[in-house]
């Protein structure tokens, strides 16, 4: 329930402080005297979308604040809890707009994002604007109707969750199934390359042997010569061999270095020079051993190294690349391979995707059709009473025959009506005329109010258009519906102010060159004034007084 709405520096009003009570509370006043303005600064704190220039003129900002008794809504104390937004049992709203288009919404003290303030709105309040009925042709409003008195609200909740889901299933269907035929080209492209690279030994060590003895082979003669130099040079020169040049200095500075102990390291030095070059004789005479000089293994090498860069070429890469290429060709065709799996894997998915949003549809559609007779029945008794003597409404739920779905359900919904004996039911849009379709609007959302979970209900100047006793029946609804939920009506009607447990007057007033609106709540005597000058204008007579109080003594009955 809506306790209490504070306004500052909002279009004309400067600092507004409004505390709300249970029941129905009716806010009247003057033409123009600003009683909309205080549902546009309700929607504004619920979320809606705000302007700059409705900023107080000289203000910097605007602020208007809201709080909602949570006694009796467990759904908002809930969604609060699971969103840590809860405080002490309370739910206090604020929304700032600055004069530089900045706005920011905050929920028991803590900055949040518009959207959820819009959250709190869904859970707490009802707003009818005075156009409602504009929207009433429209088949997604009628169908919202219906939904709304079957409690389809979970299911549809459900089915829109399940829909999203499979139709983004569908969207990758297609996509595979499109890219199929190019797959498959690529596919046979793919197997080719494959089987011609698995013919080499395609190993990153293997092409560096190949390249290794390739280049050994080709420069054997060359290599053969610079070992055998080198094995003449240590060992088999006369006189001049490295070997007996070391060994004899090696002789000699042992026979002295008693004499010189300095000649100690030298020696040390020589003879491991003298062991190394007799390792490094060994390793060239093993290597001129065991060195292969077999020209048909050269030109098999040359041969397959030859194929090598042919088809690294082919693939416009390094032979030293092919390995990584390989891997990389393989991998994708495996990936390529499993498409086929994955594609009858989502078909099954997809299938049973469309089992569950079939399964929900049907469902939603069958609460449909078992609320839409009785509903129809309620809002034609409801318009018979608001002058329509001859009204009429059905309900036609229709299921798409090839059970087509969407996330709103697989149905058609339409309200008709009959407004004149002898007359087929026609669409609200072609049969009622402007008057009668605010008459059956307000009917609708009369019946429809009771069924809704939000524990507010605000009607703003729903009551256009009509007047004498079918006002009255209307403030009657009103009144009835307060037993259940708060309501709080904007009106110009005497007839449904009277009906109100609760009144607020309205006003506009010039102070300083400046505008100031004013609400007052009234008491019993103030009420018969203002009820009095609904009725009779701006010359009240005892009459009009007698009368207004007449209205207030019969509505409290």
């Amino acid at each position: 329930m809506l306790i209490s709405l504070t306004v500052r520096n909002l279009a004309v009003v400067e600092d507004l402080a409004l505390t709300f009570e249970p029941g129905m509370t009716s806010l009247t006043g003057e033409t123009g005297a600003g009683k909309s303005m205080l549902v546009d600064a309700l929607s504004l704190v619920l979320g809606d979308r705000a302007d700059s220039n409705m900023i107080r003129h000289g203000a910097e900002r605007a602020e208007i604040e809201a709080d909602f008794n949570l006694d009796n809504n467990t759904t908002l104390a809930k969604w609060l809890q699971e969103n840590e937004l809860d405080e002490d049992e309370q739910c206090h709203l604020r929304r700032t707009i600055s004069r530089d288009g900045r706005s920011k919404g905050y929920i028991n003290g803590r900055a949040v994002p518009l959207a959820l303030l819009k959250e709190v709105s869904e859970r707490s309040i009802d707003i009818h604007g005075q156009h409602a009925h504009q929207s009433l042709i429209r088949p997604q409003t009628q169908r919202e109707i219906l939904d709304i008195v079957a409690d389809n609200k979970a299911l549809l909740n459900n089915l829109k969750t399940a829909y999203r889901d499979w139709s983004a299933s569908q969207q990758e269907l297609e996509l595979l199934q499109s890219q199929a035929e190019e797959q498959k080209a690529k596919q046979e492209l793919l197997q080719y390359q494959v089987s011609e690279l698995e013919s080499f030994q395609l190993t990153q060590t293997h092409i560096q042997d190949l390249l290794q003895q390739q280049s050994q082979l080709a420069n054997a003669s060359q290599l053969i010569s610079v070992a055998e130099a080198g094995l003449h040079r240590i060992f088999d020169e006369e006189q001049a061999a490295a070997y007996d040049i070391i060994n004899h200095t090696l002789s000699e500075l042992e026979k002295l270095q008693d004499l010189e102990p300095r000649f100690a390291s030298a020696v040390e030095t020589l003879n491991a020079a003298i062991i190394n070059l007799d390792e490094t004789a060994n390793d060239l005479r093993h290597y001129l051993d065991h060195i292969d000089l077999d020209p048909a293994r050269l030109n098999a090498i040359e041969d397959e190294l030859s194929q090598l860069h042919d088809i690294a070429r082919k693939h416009h890469v390094e032979v030293e690349q092919l390995p990584a290429l390989y891997e990389e060709l393989s991998t994708e065709l495996e990936r390529l391979s499993n498409s086929e799996v994955h594609l009858a894997e989502l078909q099954k998915v997809l299938s049973n995707k469309e089992a569950n949003c079939l399964a929900l549809s049907r469902e939603i559609h069958e609460k449909r059709v078992k609320t839409a007779k009785p509903l129809a029945k309620q809002i034609s008794a409801s318009i018979k009473q608001l002058a329509i003597p001859s009204g009429e409404i059905d309900i036609e739920v229709v299921a798409n025959s090839d059970e087509k779905f969407s996330e709103h359900g697989m149905d058609s919904v339409r309200i008709l009506v009959r407004t004149n004996p002898g007359q087929p039911s026609g669409e609200l849009a072609k049969v009622a005329s402007g008057g009668e379709l605010a008459r059956i609007s307000l009917a609708i959302q009369v019946v429809t109010a009771g069924k809704r979970t939000v524990p507010t209900l605000i009607f703003d100047e729903v009551d256009v258009g009509i007047g004498g006793s079918v006002a009255e029946v209307v403030g009657q609804h009103l009144r009835k519906l307060a037993t259940t939920q708060q309501v709080i009506c904007i009106t110009h009607l005497p007839q449904v102010a009277a009906q109100a447990h609760h009144q607020l007057q309205v006003n506009k007033k010039h102070l300083d060159d400046s505008t100031h609106i004013v609400v007052d709540k009234l008491d019993r005597q103030q009420r018969i004034e203002e009820i009095a000058r609904m009725l009779g204008g701006v010359n009240l007579t005892q009459k009009t007084r007698s009368h207004a109080e007449e209205m207030l003594d019969q509505a409290q009955q």
